[in-house]
């Protein structure tokens, strides 16, 4: 098997990966904000006047209420941990392959764990890169809080 060979189905298995990876969030995020909606409005109808809706909104039930209504705010943090994590596992794989390459006896088997080393290494130590430049942006940003912060909101 040449190169192009293993290559061709592995990008084809990867993208319609990611495809219906892709449909797959957006379904679950359309069924929450759907669910959410639904939720607010059903509240909100049961507020018969004015008075009745600014008592609601000044409570702590309510604020926690209208939070929940934002579905995904900004969470660098998450981020990071996430490439991070795929970075860690992906790079672990290629590390893997590689140490299996070592011990192939076939030729053709050979080619084809050289190819997966070296594309999930690639992949995973990009994953890494990228995690560790965006805690350094996201930090002289001050977009990630201080620990201290971080234990008080618990």
């Amino acid at each position: 098997m040449s190169g192009e060979e293993v290559l061709i189905p592995l990008s084809v298995f990867a993208t319609g990966g990611w495809i219906v990876w892709t449909i797959a969030t957006n379904i679950r995020r359309t069924r929450i904000a759907r669910l959410a909606a639904e939720t607010h409005a059903r509240v909100l109808d049961r507020c018969a006047g004015s008075s009745e809706m600014i008592t609601y909104l000044e409570s702590s039930v309510a604020r926690g209420f209208l939070d929940s209504a934002v579905m995904d705010g900004p969470n660098p943090a998450g981020r990071i941990l996430n490439a991070f994590q795929a970075g860690s596992i992906l790079s672990l794989i290629g590390f893997a392959a590689f140490l299996l390459r070592l011990d192939s006896f076939e030729h053709d088997g050979d080619r084809f764990l050289l190819v997966v080393a070296a594309m999930s290494l690639a992949v995973g130590l990009g994953f890494l890169i990228s995690a560790a430049a965006s805690w350094v942006l996201c930090r002289s940003w001050g977009l990630l809080a201080p620990t201290e912060l971080r234990s008080n909101r618990a």
